[in-house]
């Protein structure tokens, strides 16, 4: 089902761009055959999400009907739910985890590398009165340091900082 709403998303995305799109230009855009958006328009048509119009006697025009359009929505809301979800789930591991390097007498945090999820780190240690420092990947590792290294790094670089002491943020999120 998944795949059929990003399909719609796609149909409806190209159909906005230009309403009177040809069955090749959906295909083309959605990344497959002609034959295969037909039968996919043929489903979607039968589900109410897409409607049909001749407008001569070679050429159909496709519109996202108002079905369609809440099937999308509800794909956006059910994301944004999830998301919002994960988001707050990651800030309370954060603040769990930089709330207990200050009771073992860390008073700043070390993030090594890039991260999606900076932000929440950056806001456990604003939260906790902790000092939150960005490190390049060629910083040593001071022990003195909460250190945390950044999922966006190169996997023989957060295994080397992992080596040298550093916790990896996906593991820390992902327990």
């Amino acid at each position: 089902m998944n795949k059929d709403i990003a399909t719609l998303q796609v149909i409806a995305d190209t159909l906005d761009q230009n309403p009177m799109a040809s069955q090749r230009a959906l295909a083309e855009n959605a990344g497959v055959s002609i034959g295969l958006m037909n039968a996919i328009l043929k489903r979607f048509v039968e589900r109410g999400w897409i409607m049909l119009k001749n407008v001569n006697i070679r050429k159909l025009s496709y519109a996202v009907t108002a079905e369609g359009i809440a099937e999308l929505r509800t794909r956006s809301q059910n994301f944004a739910r999830r998301t919002f979800e994960l988001a707050n789930n990651y800030n309370e591991k954060l603040l769990a985890l930089v709330s207990q390097a200050k009771n073992e007498g860390k008073n700043e945090v070390w993030l090594f590398g890039n991260s999606y999820i900076k932000f929440l780190l950056i806001y456990a240690c604003q939260t906790l009165n902790v000092n939150f420092v960005e490190k390049s990947l060629k910083n040593s590792v001071d022990k003195n340091a909460f250190c945390i290294i950044g999922e966006l790094n190169d996997e023989k670089e957060i295994e080397r900082l992992e080596r040298e002491g550093c916790l990896n943020l996906l593991n820390v999120v992902g327990e």
